[in-house]
């Protein structure tokens, strides 16, 4: 089943196929592959064309599918298909393949969209809470008045289901005492996309399970929370707390008490930024340009680390990378004790330390008095240390 899957994978890269409806096309995959295990005693070999079936011929047809129009097809009905055969037997699913090539599933022209704008106000002291599980998000200030507009898109089971889904839509807006939320109704084969401005300075906390989302000068604290998609936020001030699986997350121009971000795959770019920070990605590179704060962490397990650090060090800086590079440039006015490390790579330090100290692939020594820390280690890479050009400082 493996190159099924990479064909798969490969409809996601080209944007036929949503991460999301992917993952219920494998999962269905699995689930038959482990129902034919549990069948029993392995039968005789099947002729080579017959093996091919049902998951490469299952996958023929999707992309033949995508050619003649991809963006009229229903994936999850089509995941929903192989998730239903695979709970009734491995021999349903070729089943269901036949039924696929022969036309008596149709999986086109059941979608449907509309739009909806509603007036927001979001008082001072309360929190603004989105919850969109698919769909873009963009929360803005500044607006003379406050609103929501709703992109709204359906998949159906047929062109009248998707139809009925629509009519039926409606975007659910709920306050309490402490918060104003905006909501998407349970409903099947939804994604929405939203745009929502506040006419002032507004706490934002948003959820999502797949779409990009973008912040813009909404001038106080944050927490997002996403699954997959690229993550923007501009113009905050506060504490920000951003968790993401998968997607490259840019953060600029702002000022924050603390800083959070942890991703599992994707890029990490912090520019312009003044405040505690602790940034973490598995799988990308953290480029932090034009930054301070007072404590600074940042960590890449696989990928370049770039700091750029306009203020003196005084505080604690730690910069940790497993397999990547490590370039910190500094300001002229460090206090800190300096120490620069690898297990297999270079360490150069262009500034001259007190009591500097070298060993093979390791540089200690100090800035000042050390009243600060200033710790760049990397396991399988170069490590460096140098003044800031005056080029970054714009």
């Amino acid at each position: 089943m493996r190159e099924e899957i990479q064909r798969i994978s490969k409809l996601v890269a080209e944007g036929k196929l949503s991460p999301e409806d992917a993952a219920d096309l494998i999962d269905a995959f699995y689930a038959s592959d482990r129902m034919e295990e549990d069948s029993g005693p392995t039968p005789p070999p099947p002729p080579r064309e017959a093996s091919r079936d049902p998951f490469r011929g299952i996958i023929d047809q999707i992309e033949k599918l995508t050619k003649e129009g991809a963006e009229a097809v229903d994936w999850k009905e089509v995941s929903k298909q192989a998730r239903e055969s695979a709970k009734k037997g491995f021999d349903f699913l070729k089943t269901g393949l036949d039924d696929l090539n022969k036309g008596r599933v149709n999986f086109f022209g059941n979608s449907e969209s509309k739009q909806i704008s509603l007036p927001l106000s979001v008082a001072e002291g309360k929190t603004l809470r989105i919850e969109n599980a698919c769909g873009n998000v963009t929360v803005s200030a500044g607006a003379t008045a406050g609103s929501v507009n709703a992109d709204a898109r359906f998949k159906g089971s047929s062109i009248d289901d998707a139809k009925a889904k629509a009519q039926a839509y409606t975007l659910i807006i709920e306050e309490s005492e402490t918060q104003v939320i905006i909501r998407q109704p349970d409903v099947s084969g939804l994604s929405v996309d939203l745009d929502v401005k506040v006419s002032g300075k507004a706490q934002v906390e948003i959820k999502t399970e797949n779409g990009d989302i973008s912040l813009i000068d909404t001038g106080l604290g944050a927490r997002i929370t996403g699954r997959s998609g690229d993550i923007n936020a501009r113009g905050l001030n506060g504490q920000v707390e951003i968790h993401s699986e998968s997607g490259d997350m840019t953060i600029e121009r702002s000022e924050v008490t603390s800083l959070t971000v942890e991703n599992k795959s994707g890029d990490i770019s912090v520019k312009h930024v003044r405040g505690n920070m602790n940034i973490r990605t598995a799988s990308g590179e953290v480029r932090a340009e034009n930054c301070s704060g007072k404590s600074v962490a940042l960590e890449s397990i696989s990928g370049d680390v770039v700091v750029d650090l306009v203020e003196p060090v005084t505080g604690n800086v730690n910069v940790r990378t497993v397999n990547g590079d490590a370039t910190i440039g500094v300001a002229d006015g460090c206090d800190c004790r300096v120490s620069l490390s690898t297990l297999r790579g270079s360490v150069t330090c262009d500034l001259e330390l007190l009591e500097e100290a070298k060993a093979q692939q390791r540089i200690t020594g100090k800035l000042g008095s050390g009243s600060g820390t200033l710790d760049v280690s990397a396991v399988t890479g170069d490590v460096r240390l140098e003044m800031r050009s005056h080029e970054t400082a714009g």
